[in-house]
């Protein structure tokens, strides 16, 4: 791999809180990880894709590589609640990432500045 064939992410487009959530898919209070994050396009075929599976992608982001990070998880940014619908870890991109498909979930009433 040539260094042109590498890509360069940035994690300058916010903060992402990611929590643990419960058997009822409720947040686990305590539990959020601070992550910067960087946006990514919703490209056509992960559109399309995800609409097959009845699903309405958001959002994708990338953060820091983390392999602790699983769907099951809940993620806000800007007081508004996602749920994770797929992660990929990227070890070819610079830095490594973990790459984060996104459906919206509606508003979460904490403040991100309460985490």
């Amino acid at each position: 791999m040539t260094q042109s064939d590498i890509k360069f992410l940035t994690f300058n487009d916010g903060v992402a809180f990611v929590f643990d959530t419960d058997e009822n898919d409720t947040i686990i209070a305590n539990t959020a990880r601070k992550y910067r994050f960087g946006n990514e396009k919703v490209g056509v075929t992960r559109y399309y894709g995800a609409k097959q599976n009845d699903i309405e992608l958001s959002k994708v982001i990338h953060i820091h590589y983390d392999e602790k990070i699983q769907p099951d998880m809940a993620l806000v940014i800007d007081c508004t609640r996602y749920k994770i619908e797929q992660v990929q870890h990227d070890r070819c991109k610079n830095p490594p990432c973990t790459i984060l498909s996104l459906s919206c979930r509606g508003l979460y009433k904490e403040k991100a500045n309460d985490f």
